[in-house]
């Protein structure tokens, strides 16, 4: 046996004899000061969040995870939680633990209505931190919503560039309320509208805008909602009344829109979310500073984590 391969067999031998408890980050950081293969590295993750499942209680569900902070939400998401949940047949119900900035809404609806189809009673989510865009989008289809104190949804208006969908319409408003303000400049903005903006642009933005408010009352019909709320109106509400497609739509104004039995608070659900937003945002801070690397964990517990190098974040 050469040298290279006593060497590989003995370091694979080590990496077996040794053991980590994820619970602790001094063994977290020794993980990687023990310079394991990522594989090895995968596998120990896998096992300690499967121990988190057991300690909060979550083994009546099937756990998923759609927890990227680097990536919009593509047909990679909903690929990687179906491939998860595929074979569920509504034997157990579904807990994805949601961290996210947005993306496609195509994807994310999907994704909302696969789980809803193969749960056997509820389709629940977890948001530690964010759930925004198309991820709110996602979450209006959950029958639970478990959030905390630093949790926020957000509005669900589709963006262009960085801009929204309705900023067009908006524009082209405002240029129409200065011309009236100012006629003897209603050339001069004549010719902008004419030199910048297309009316083609006009009509494309406006019915993806209006595709966002048609997903969000399919994902919506049926819930219980508030009084003064059907999926109709909430469903425009999320998508035009907002200023901001940053704004942050906590808890409190959730429990308003959706009511308080679809918006849950400091729950168990919440806490397991939160105990794995912690843990796996420190181990991208181990992941980054030893390997150069960043990570998602998207899809089921054994085959969810991936890693991607930092530059092409």
């Amino acid at each position: 046996m050469s040298e290279q391969k006593k060497a590989t067999k003995s370091q694979d031998a080590k990496e077996e004899e040794k053991s980590y408890d994820l619970s602790k980050w001094a063994d977290i950081i020794a993980m990687f000061r023990d310079d394991l293969s990522e594989d090895k590295i995968k596998s120990h993750v896998s096992a300690y969040i499967s121990t988190l499942v057991t300690e909060f209680g979550m083994g009546n569900y099937c756990v998923v995870f759609l927890f990227d902070d680097w990536h919009s939400i593509y047909p990679y998401h909903s690929n990687q939680i179906y491939k998860a949940i595929s074979d569920l047949r509504s034997s157990k119900d579904i807990l994805l633990v949601l961290q996210s900035g947005g993306g496609k809404i195509e994807p994310a609806y999907l994704i909302s209505k696969t789980c809803k189809r193969l749960c056997k009673d509820k389709f629940v989510v977890s948001v530690p931190r964010r759930a925004k865009s198309a991820a709110t989008l996602l979450s209006l289809g959950a029958n639970e919503i478990h959030m905390g104190l630093l949790s926020e949804l957000g509005p669900i208006d589709p963006q262009f560039g960085g801009f929204p969908a309705s900023g067009l319409a908006n524009a082209m408003e405002k240029i129409a309320e200065m011309s009236s303000r100012f006629p003897d400049a209603s050339d001069m903005f004549a010719k902008y509208l004419t030199d910048n903006l297309s009316i083609r642009d006009l009509g494309y933005f406006e019915r993806i805008n209006e595709s966002a408010v048609q997903y969000a009352e399919r994902l919506l019909a049926g819930k219980t909602l508030p009084d003064n709320w059907d999926e109709e109106r909430l469903a425009a509400h999320l998508t035009n009344h907002y200023k901001d497609h940053g704004f942050v739509i906590d808890s409190d104004e959730a429990a308003t829109l959706l009511g308080k039995s679809v918006i849950k608070e400091s729950t168990p659900e919440y806490e397991f979310g939160n105990r794995i937003y912690e843990f796996l945002d420190f181990l991208e801070f181990l992941f980054k500073a030893f390997h150069q690397k960043r990570i998602r964990y998207v899809g089921s517990i054994d085959n969810g984590l991936d890693t991607f190098d930092a530059e092409n974040e």
